[in-house]
């Protein structure tokens, strides 16, 4: 696929549902791994970690599930966004720093899964593609 083709809303969505698989087979380990830092650090109450899993899950299979043009966040922000927003309400802002410098704070779905950046950089891809065609004007001739 060369980087000036169009892609139709059906390639996207393939795209995006190919994304969200991956994801979702990758969020159970990200999640083991966020809590072993975070016991690590001391925090010992992470009960709420299984909840803030289950609706991450959710809020990505309604985000990838969108169109392009109203998938306001990308997928990796919105985890990002969850886990910190969690982090404040449960006491556990401290160790967001930590977070950050071990990749626990997705900048992006690599650092969710080393495999998942080449599903991830052809969901960008096809989303750029996808919203050129969608923001082109109509061509008059």
């Amino acid at each position: 696929m060369m980087l000036s083709e169009e892609v139709t809303q059906e390639e996207f969505n393939a795209i995006s549902a190919a994304f969200l698989a991956g994801l979702l087979a990758a969020i159970p380990s990200y999640f083991a791994r966020l809590e072993a830092e975070l016991v690590r650090e001391g925090e010992v109450d992470l009960d709420w970690l299984q909840q803030l899993q289950n609706r991450v899950e959710a809020e990505l299979s309604t985000l990838l599930s969108r169109p392009a043009e109203a998938q306001q966040e990308p997928p990796v922000g919105l985890i990002r966004r969850l886990v910190i927003e969690e982090l404040s309400q449960h006491d556990c802002a401290d160790s967001t720093a930590t977070l950050q410098r071990r990749g626990l704070l997705p900048a992006s779905a690599v650092d969710i899964d080393t495999d998942l950046g080449p599903t991830h950089l052809a969901w960008g891809v096809a989303k750029a593609r996808r919203m050129r065609v969608l923001t082109q004007e109509p061509t008059t001739s």
